[in-house]
């Protein structure tokens, strides 16, 4: 018996089965297939057809932290096709290694390895960041899994593939002239798509949308290197053009890298091309693009981000005709940049249009970087620039040679707004480019024919991004959030999904209910920390919830105090004995820190607190 044929019968087979070779054109029959073994392919021009099989890793029963293995694996060939199919429970479910001219068509990799997030709705656990920085040694692939991972490829192909519901979606590891377009790689808690000395591929008409973790609306806002679209370390040339990363740690994430910053301070992830992209609602930046040279982002949605653009220690970039709106803090923000061109975008609803900086940065201005890169903040052109109801349109700290001409003002709080030195400042000179060079037509073609946006109508906004223990949830598919709360005074629920109603259908614990159009709210009757239980059924599933709900009246003392009480116990028991700055009650005690006050007469570093209260425990 060939070993073609083992692969076939791996379908009719017990639920596992041993490792299978396939060196001819295959297609697979319907149904679910475990492996214990990578599938391999040992041969050219073949084209493998999963059909409308189902290929399962590990046990359904494990936990998606603790997925292993790869699916199947392309090394060393040409001209191979892979198509149809499902394909779960893996760490990473399809590798191409070493290959030319592989097509990866219509293919489900969804549901694959994923981290267990240990931060909550309530408080970011540190250890949840993701370290892009290293995959010299395949390192993002071997701890974060991927559904589709390509590593030193050539002209391949990923095209209307699905990969929901895991860390990643793909990764381009050393590969060139590859094209991906047509996927959705949404709802990932890690990247949509990675980059890593990638060049002169094309990604188009994809949908990276809701690939974050990092965030709790309202408490904390973080992100932790999570990304729509993620380019680090020497990707060039490479072009992304249509495509949706909305609602992301990052909708475009772009670094030049550590050799570039620590070893060699040349080099780049330069000469990328970002043209008519939706980065919208991400947490940190709709693009962030660092320390690399003549990038053109063109023509990009970035609105309702924390900055629309962070661009530090760029420069010889071009930004035109991008829009941000509603951003929390700036529109486009650039430290140590030189010599870019800003023109025809769009900024509304902003603290600051546009923010130049320069400041005293010791960590990166000694770095190899700036031994080569002189890395002060000058030479800008502003043209055409549209500013409507932003605080402020243009701010610069110690920033020269900024030259700028028919910027248009409207209900803005100030044109400019100088800090530091701003040497030879004028917004309304002559500029060294004209309207013509930056109205010349740049569109490439962008294969596929997907529609990436989201649709009129779709829930947008920050509000909208919920990430419990495993990542992002859908919020068209029906859920409550979160699954557990520990909270001051009353504990709240949003259910999500399509269904307008909703029910509790089980209650246990001495609370009472609130029941709002999309929020449960649950508050205690007793004081003291009250456990509860319940059930919800929302569109014909029910859900369980449980939570802690604590009452209680604080009596809080607020005093200025420099030292380690450890240090110095009699100092501290002398201080309490006098008459605090500030005196507050309160029903919960969950002041923010990091160096914000905790009210108008108290500093916001170097105070000492003390809050007393009788609670039932």
């Amino acid at each position: 018996m060939c070993r073609v044929l083992v692969s076939i019968l791996l379908l009719a087979a017990p639920a596992w089965a041993v490792e299978s070779e396939i060196r001819k054109s295959v297609k697979l029959r319907p149904g679910l297939m475990r492996i214990r073994e990578p599938l391999r392919v040992v041969a050219d021009g073949i084209t493998v057809d999963l059909g409308e099989a189902e290929i399962v890793g590990c046990n359904p029963e494990q936990m998606p932290d603790t997925y292993t293995g790869i699916g199947l694996i392309v090394e060393g060939r040409k001209n191979v096709t892979i198509k149809g199919g499902k394909m779960r429970g893996f760490k990473c479910a399809i590798l191409v290694k070493d290959c030319e001219k592989v097509v990866i068509e219509g293919v489900d990799v969804s549901r694959n390895f994923r981290q267990r997030l240990k931060s909550t709705p309530e408080r970011e656990d540190p250890t949840d960041w993701l370290r892009p920085h290293d995959n010299d040694n395949q390192e993002w692939r071997k701890k974060y899994g991927a559904g589709i991972c390509l590593e030193n490829c050539k002209q391949c192909v990923i095209r209307e593939c699905v990969g929901n519901k895991q860390q990643n979606g793909a990764l381009l590891d050393r590969c060139t002239d590859c094209q991906v377009y047509d996927n959705d790689m949404s709802f990932n808690s890690g990247w949509g798509i990675a980059l890593w000395r990638s060049s002169r591929n094309i990604v188009s008409r994809n949908n990276f949308d809701w690939c974050v973790r990092g965030y709790s609306h309202g408490v904390y806002d973080r992100g932790q290197d999570s990304a729509g679209i993620l380019v680090f370390e020497q990707c060039f040339g490479n072009r992304f053009i249509f495509n949706s990363a909305t609602h992301g740690g990052d909708g475009f994430f772009l670094y030049a890298g550590e050799d570039t910053l620590r070893k060699t301070g040349r080099g780049g992830c330069n000469d990328n091309y970002v043209l008519s992209n939706d980065f919208s609602h991400a947490v940190a930046n709709g693009i962030e693009a660092t320390f690399s040279a003549r990038n053109l982002f063109e023509q990009n949605r970035c609105d309702d981000c924390r900055y629309g653009i962070w661009a530090g220690y760029s420069y010889e970039s071009r930004f035109l005709r991008n829009t941000m709106a509603r951003c929390s803090i700036a529109g486009i923000a650039i430290e140590h940049g030189s010599k870019h061109f800003i023109a025809g975008n769009w900024f509304s609803d902003n603290p600051v249009g546009i923010s130049l900086w320069w400041d005293d940065d010791k960590d990166l201005l000694s770095s190899k970087f700036a031994e080569v890169q002189h890395c002060r903040s000058e030479e800008y052109e502003l043209l055409n620039n549209s500013f409507v109801r932003d605080k402020i349109a243009v701010r610069l700290r110690d920033t020269s040679k900024v030259r700028g001409r028919w910027n248009e003002y409207d209900e803005v709080g100030g044109v400019l707004h100088e800090l530091g030195t701003c040497e030879a400042v004028d917004v309304n000179q002559e500029t060294a480019e004209t309207v013509q060079d930056w109205q010349r037509n740049r569109r490439l073609a962008a294969p596929g024919s997907r529609r990436w946006r989201l649709p009129e109508g779709a829930l947008r906004g920050r509000k909208y991004i919920m990430v419990d223990e495993w990542g992002p949830l859908d919020p068209t598919e029906s859920a409550v959030f979160p699954k557990r709360v520990v909270a001051w005074e009353e504990c709240a629920f949003h259910v999500l999904g399509p269904a307008v109603e909703y029910e509790v259908v089980e209650l246990a614990g001495e609370v009472t209910l609130d029941k709002g159009p999309k929020t449960l709210r649950v508050r205690p009757t007793t004081s003291g920390a009250t456990l509860f239980t319940a059930k919800v059924r929302v569109g014909g599933k029910e859900f369980p919830i449980e939570g802690t709900v604590l009452r209680a009246e604080w009596n809080v003392r607020f005093w200025k105090w420099q030292k380690d009480p450890r240090e110095d116990a009699d100092a501290w028991t002398k201080l309490l004995a006098t008459q605090p700055l500030h005196e507050l009650k309160t029903g919960k005690l969950d002041f923010r820190g990091q160096h914000e006050a905790p009210a108008k007469k108290v500093p916001g570093d170097g105070l000492a607190t003390r809050a007393v209260t009788k609670m039932k425990l």
